[in-house]
């Protein structure tokens, strides 16, 4: 059997960054809060853990040393809140998440009626929502968008991990139903390309194993992409929780991990999908 590793893997820039400064941190001798998971990774999680990072909910959990924001980002109010305890802050929010927590911010200040399409409670939605003012809604389906009333202006933006066709049918939507609309395509281009890579590798096989932690956004929109494309997708975290039948009577399989996912954590799959299929019975 062969597998196929798809054409964009390993982590994307933002997690890169994320992990090296909270790893740089770590490295001071002082105590290191992650405010959050820094990323949507359980092995990523348990190697800073094993570096000494704790992970808190809340600055107020955080008695003195650095907290370092994780890549989703934080709402304003967090992050005084952190200021204001005196503690040292490094701020790991990915650039793309800054841009789109820009634009939220001036959609409000200029006075639209800011719709975010994303996940009501992911850390990013929740920190785009910081800066959207008091006059926003987040809709995540057609259902809840179809919902909208009619408005006078109307600024969109997105949860970067969200797939660029919703993005797209929600602002035709919005088009219909605001006299004025503004436009901030805040979807991330590094998740598009995950994306585009997961519908060429469903072109080529029947049956894609997707790894990734199970809470990571742009991990289960891969398999949501998969099987919209009529295939088997399987969603694992580790090479331990591939299953033999997964794999029988399969000529090849597709490989692909989401944003956050480590290229040996990919390898170490690969290697022991082959090694299942090489002890599966004819």
């Amino acid at each position: 059997m062969e597998v196929l590793l798809a054409r964009e893997n390993g982590f994307c820039f933002g997690v890169k960054k994320a992990v090296e400064l909270t790893e740089a941190a770590a490295e001071t001798g002082k105590t290191v809060y992650n405010l959050g998971q820094v990323v949507h990774n359980p092995k990523i999680s348990e190697r800073l853990a094993a570096r000494g990072v704790k992970v808190i909910k809340d600055p107020g959990d955080a008695s003195d040393g650095i907290v370092v924001i994780r890549a989703h980002g934080v709402p304003p109010e967090v992050r005084r809140q952190i200021e204001d305890r005196g503690l040292e802050c490094i701020d790991a929010t990915c650039s793309l998440v800054l841009r789109a927590q820009r634009f939220t911010k001036q959609l409000a200040d200029e006075g639209y009626r800011v719709i975010i399409l994303g996940t009501p409670d992911h850390p990013e939605v929740v920190g785009l929502k910081g800066f959207a003012g008091d006059d926003y809604v987040v809709v995540e389906t057609k259902e809840e968008w179809a919902k909208l009333p009619k408005m006078k202006r109307a600024g969109v933006v997105s949860q970067s991990t969200q797939p660029p066709w919703a993005f797209r049918e929600l602002v035709s939507h919005v088009a219909e139903i605001a006299q004025e609309m503004k436009v901030y395509n805040t979807v991330c281009p590094v998740t598009v390309k995950r994306q585009v890579a997961a519908s060429e590798l469903a072109d080529q096989v029947q049956t894609i194993i997707v790894v990734g932690g199970k809470n990571s956004a742009n991990t289960r929109e891969l398999v949501n992409l998969a099987k919209m494309q009529g295939r088997t997708a399987y969603h694992i975290e580790n090479a331990d929780e591939l299953q033999p039948e997964w794999l029988r009577d399969q000529e090849r399989v597709g490989l692909i991990g989401g944003c956050s996912t480590p290229m040996d954590t990919l390898l170490e799959v690969k290697e022991r999908a082959e090694e299942l299929a090489a002890a599966v019975p004819a």
